[in-house]
């Protein structure tokens, strides 16, 4: 019978693993720890500085509002129909609001913010009454000078690439509508009210690229009468100077007045028109 002859087989190893201590082991632990804590370290401060206005945030921002005036406003069975009577120039307004926020718990974040407005305009044959003393008929100038001042209390209920806040407002209007015939008869419907609104502010970041789309707005309801006020806007934001953030925002901005009686008077208008804002965050 043939002889089976044993075959032994060799394992080579590399010599640095063959040799390896355990001194080699405990450099490469500590080693890859430490790349470990240092690339937590950097999602900590980035995630630090994406939200740092919850810590404490100051908000600033002026707006150029040029809306035009259309719908009714006066007594119901005679009021002028700014629509169709009037030739008027679109109206100015420059808004100023400012919000301060932050990290107290419970403790609702405040902004105020202020809107004066004015419009004027001509008819060659108007008919109506502001305030039912004076029925004209002919050759009118009307103007507008209305100012709203609101103070809000609101929550940020989410603050990342979407936010939202909302909160409750009181708003003081000010001001006067006014006809004049050419004739020399005037008119005059005063305004000033105080109204509690809901306020809200929903705003989207598109991610990596300071390009946000937003929609604020107030609005209240009562006994037939009902007042809105929302904004639609795009925005970009830069980082020019360290702990400052500089926008530029442009948007529609819509004021209803569906009045049906306050103060004896009753209004069906709108003033709606384009708007472009300068914005700080620090």
């Amino acid at each position: 019978m043939p002889t089976l002859t044993p075959v032994t087989e060799q394992c080579v190893f590399p010599d640095t693993v063959h040799h390896r201590s355990d001194g080699d082991v405990d450099r490469r632990m500590v080693s890859g720890l430490s790349n470990l804590l240092k690339r937590i370290a950097i999602c900590l401060c980035v995630s630090g500085s994406a939200h740092a206005d919850t810590i404490f945030g100051l908000h600033g921002s002026a707006h150029i509002w040029q809306p035009e005036l259309a719908g009714t406003i006066g007594q119901d069975a005679s009021a002028f129909d700014f629509s169709t009577e009037f030739n008027g120039e679109k109206g100015e307004s420059t808004s100023v609001l400012v919000a301060i926020e932050h990290p107290i718990p419970l403790l609702p974040n405040v902004q105020l913010r202020v809107t004066p407005l004015t419009w004027s305009g001509s008819s060659e044959s108007a008919t109506g009454s502001l305030g039912g003393i004076i029925n004209f008929s002919g050759e009118v100038d009307a103007q507008v000078d209305l100012t709203s001042l609101d103070g809000t209390v609101y929550y940020e209920l989410l603050d990342n690439w979407v936010s939202l806040d909302l909160g409750l407002t009181a708003r003081q209007l000010d001001g006067f509508v006014s006809a004049r015939e050419r004739s020399g008869l005037s008119d005059q419907l005063d305004i000033d009210q105080i109204l509690p609104m809901a306020y809200g502010h929903a705003r989207f970041d598109l991610p990596f690229s300071g390009l946000a789309a937003g929609l604020r707005g107030n609005v209240i309801s009562f006994e037939g009468n009902n007042l809105t006020d929302l904004e639609a806007y795009l925005h970009l934001e830069v980082d020019l100077i360290p702990l400052v953030d500089i926008g530029v925002q442009g948007g529609v901005r819509r004021l209803s007045l569906q009045i049906e009686d306050i103060d004896d008077w009753q209004s069906d208008a709108t003033l709606e028109g384009a708007y472009i804002a300068l914005t700080g965050h620090f």
